[in-house]
This record gives C-alpha cells, sequence and structure tokens, in this order.
C-alpha cells in the first residue's frame, strides 16, 4: 500500500510515524529540506523536496500508484489543490487539512462535499470540539467516543479520597458491579500502560475507563465525583480556536465569557457571538482575572497564539481560584510535563488532535478505526472480526492473551458489552483492541485476517470538520 502525505510539519510527522510503524509505502513531500533529512533519518522513507502542486512533483512521489493522499501543509490552497490533482491522477482516497473558517455562516467551507476530498479536516473545529466536550463533562480530563457515541474512553484523575485509590483493578471490576464498564489504562507520572488486574491504583494516577454510555452516571457517582455541571467558562484568546468554542459553549446554554487582547478583535467577536460577553482584557494580567471574578470560573481555557500566554494566563487563573484550567501548546511533548509538573489541569494540541482524527479515518478492511496515546507505545484498535480467525475459537480466557493486549468492549449486533474471560468472541463481532506496539505480531495473527499491514477498505466518502 503506497501512501503520499504532503506537509511534514507536527501533524503529518504523527501520522506518518504511525503509518511507518504499520508497514506502509510512505513518501513524503516538503519544501523544508531539513525537515526531509529527518524523516529520513527517523524512518527510512522516500522523501521529495518541492511544492505538491507542482504536477512534476507529484509524478516523481508516483502518485497515480497511491491508494491514500494526505494534504497537511500549513497552506489551504496547496492542500486542497494538491488533493485535486491528486484525484485526477486516480488517487481513491484523499484527505486535506483546511483551516479556512467561514466565520458567521452556518456552514462552514469544509462543509461543500464537490470537491472529491473524502476528508476535510479543520485543525480549529477539531480543538473547539474536543474542549466542547470536555467542558460538558468536567469529571474528566480527556474525552473520546466510539462505535458511533455509544462507546465513551474517558480519562478520569484520581484524588487520594477516590474510593478506588489503594485498590487494585480487580477490586473495582468486582465491586463496582457497573456492568459495560472497564478499567482501560493507567496514566501513572505522564505515561500511560495497560494494567494487570493486581495493579493498584494510587492517588495522583489518571484512569481511563471504557464506558457504555448509559453507564456514566453510575460510574461518576461511584468515584464520588461531582455531578455539578459547567456553568461559567472564560476562553482566553479570541482567535480561530476561541471563536469556534464559543458558538459551541453558546448552545449548552452556559455563561461564556472571552478575554481578547485587540480591540479591533474584541470588536469583530462581538459582532458575530450571540451570548458570549466579549471582554477587552489580557488573559495572563493577574489583576485583570481578579477584576473579571475568575474565582467563579468552572473552566479556564487558554488558546492564544502563544504557548507562554497559555501557560501563565493558566496558571494565574488557577492561583486566583478557577476550578480547571485548560492550555493550549503547540509542542505535544510538553503535554506530560505540563499536566504533573506544574497546576494546569488539562493540556492539549491542536495538531496531535488533527493527526488524532486522520488516522481515525483511516481504516483498513476490518480495522474500522486507529486511535492513539500521546508520548506512549499503547494505541487502540477499533476491529471487526471475520470467520476462521484464531480469536473466534474459544473463550477469551483460553486465548492466552500476553500482557499489553486487552479487549476492552465488543459490539455485537445492536449490544454493547465488557467481555469476561468465559465469553467467546464471534465473526461479525467489533471489538475495541488495546495492545503495545510489541505485541503488534500477536495482534495481527489473532484478530486479523491475514497478517497483512492494515489496508485501506472501500468505505463511502466521508466529510468530517469537527472531532
Amino acid at each position: 500500500m503506497r501512501v503520499v502525505i504532503v506537509g511534514a510539519g507536527e501533524v503529518g510527522y504523527h501520522v506518518i510515524g504511525s503509518l511507518y510503524r504499520e508497514g506502509v509505502e510512505i513518501v513524503a513531500v516538503d519544501s523544508d529540506p531539513a525537515i526531509l533529512e529527518t524523516l529520513r533519518q527517523e524512518f527510512n522513507i522516500r522523501t521529495i523536496q518541492g511544492n505538491a502542486i507542482d504536477s512534476a512533483i507529484l509524478k516523481e512521489a508516483c502518485v497515480d500508484e497511491a491508494e491514500l493522499f494526505v494534504a497537511v501543509t500549513n497552506y489551504d490552497e496547496t492542500n486542497i489543490i494538491s488533493c485535486l490533482l491528486a484525484g485526477e491522477a486516480g488517487v481513491h482516497k484523499k484527505i486535506a487539512r483546511v483551516k479556512t473558517i467561514d466565520f458567521g455562516q452556518e456552514s462552514s467551507f469544509s462543509d461543500k462535499k464537490d470537491l472529491g476530498i473524502d476528508l476535510i479536516i479543520n485543525p480549529y473545529e477539531v480543538a473547539a470540539e474536543h474542549l466542547a466536550s470536555l467542558v460538558a463533562n468536567p469529571q474528566v480530563t480527556d474525552y473520546t467516543e466510539f462505535l458511533s457515541g455509544r462507546l465513551q474512553l474517558l480519562r478520569v484523575p484520581i484524588a487520594a479520597e477516590n474510593p478506588i485509590a489503594g485498590r487494585s483493578v480487580l477490586d473495582f471490576g468486582q465491586q463496582s458491579q457497573i456492568p459495560q464498564t472497564l478499567i482501560a489504562l493507567i496514566q501513572r507520572k505522564g505515561q500511560p500502560f495497560i494494567p494487570s488486574a493486581d495493579e493498584i491504583i494510587q492517588a495522583g494516577d489518571e484512569v481511563y475507563f471504557f464506558c457504555e454510555r448509559s453507564q456514566k452516571k453510575r460510574l461518576f457517582k461511584y468515584l464520588k465525583l461531582s455531578s455539578r455541571p459547567s456553568k461559567r467558562v472564560y476562553i482566553n484568546g479570541g482567535g480561530h480556536i476561541g471563536f469556534a468554542l464559543a458558538k459551541r459553549l453558546e448552545k449548552l446554554s452556559l455563561d461564556v465569557r472571552i478575554l481578547e487582547i485587540s480591540e479591533e478583535q474584541c470588536e469583530w467577536l462581538s459582532q458575530y457571538l450571540d451570548k458570549t460577553l466579549v471582554l477587552h482584557e489580557d488573559g495572563s494580567d493577574s489583576k485583570a482575572l481578579q477584576s473579571e471574578g475568575i474565582e467563579h470560573a468552572d473552566f479556564f481555557i487558554s488558546v492564544t497564539a502563544e504557548d507562554q500566554i497559555n501557560v501563565v494566563s493558566c496558571m494565574l487563573a488557577k492561583l486566583n481560584g478557577a476550578s480547571k484550567v485548560v492550555a493550549l501548546t503547540k509542542q505535544p511533548e510538553l503535554i506530560p510535563m505540563l499536566m504533573t509538573g506544574t497546576s494546569i489541569d488539562i493540556a492539549f494540541s491542536p495538531r496531535l488532535l488533527t493527526a488524532r482524527n486522520i488516522l481515525r479515518f483511516v481504516r483498513g478492511h476490518n480495522l474500522e478505526s486507529f486511535f492513539m496515546f500521546p508520548n506512549s507505545d499503547i494505541e487502540l484498535l477499533e476491529l471487526k472480526l471475520k470467520p476462521g480467525m484464531r480469536c473466534n475459537s474459544g473463550p477469551i480466557s483460553d486465548l492466552n492473551l500476553p500482557s499489553g493486549v486487552l479487549i476492552g468492549a465488543v459490539k455485537r449486533g445492536d449490544g454493547i458489552f465488557v467481555p469476561r474471560g468465559n465469553d467467546h468472541l464471534a465473526a461479525g463481532d467489533t471489538i475495541m483492541l488495546l495492545q503495545q506496539r510489541r505485541n503488534r505480531r500477536f495482534s495481527r495473527a489473532f484478530f486479523l485476517d491475514s497478517g497483512e499491514p492494515y489496508q485501506l477498505s472501500d468505505a463511502g466518502t466521508a466529510t468530517q470538520n469537527g472531532a
């Protein structure tokens, strides 16, 4: 399978890294020779220096032989035009990152389906959708949906008074009596791992739960997490992400306030936001935060263009009484440090979220989606089982799954369940499989049909604008 990736910055790098580990043939196109040299040294892939809207460059990349074309440069025009050229060359699937937002309109540019691009993904909208989900679920620090939204992966910080602190993973399974719920991962000091049944959960851990949607309230009640919804949200920075987030939060009937240092941008925001209070203030000024009642904030979310401002303003907001603070960073490698070494509750990278969403669209004949955990060797696969696979041969307890492989949930027909040792897997099931990369060969032998690298399917065209 050949994949051509145009743009090898942060988003392209993460997509390349994930596909490279699957044995995919990758050709990377970028105008920066230093970036291409790094890719060659780290991944040993073919690279081409040049502009992707040059048909000669695409011909050199043998784009006519590619099954997937991904354009994620920093320039919308380059991404769109190169995808159109790739389509003319016969590429079956095309993905473009487009940052343009049609402000003030109900339908943005990326809603239009007449370009022949299978996925147009907007990093600002992806970030805004992710942040809105966190505001709507203040008990968690990460939130992702699978199986058409019926299964949720929730990351919950564990305080000393939490009833599962000091108890084992097995204790939770036996004592909680919450169906369709499972501890999938534990993140400790910034590093996630798949726990064994006897692993003791520690105060300070962040625990990932697989939870069927209808069981979420029951889980939060068992964990003694506050059911109080968010009411007041401060957004520092009225740029693309801040605006897109405010528009979403207005629909949740929240008290939303944007702090924006540019007077001109404040006037623009006031024109296009209906219910949001726009404040001409510096969100990194402690006195300004105090004067605007930051101590009443359920969330303070800093999404300016400068990482340093985001970090400083979040720490000041926390110091002055904000309940939960969220910082944008352009450097994904800083996320574990920010969340463990500072008072910041959540740090996120729009580029990493974008790469994650692109990879979820890159599916195989029986690979429905792929999910990566930042700064770790753990990945989550949504797989549809076919007849004749080894995993269908007996109860799960007899499969002898190695440490580092976990079946988190099973969708069978219209039902979803967390499998136990005496359960059997069957052809037609869709499973959520957690694995460490070292176990890929085992997983292929048990859960994939031929042990070959994941291949693109003939799934229908889709257009995505959010997460």
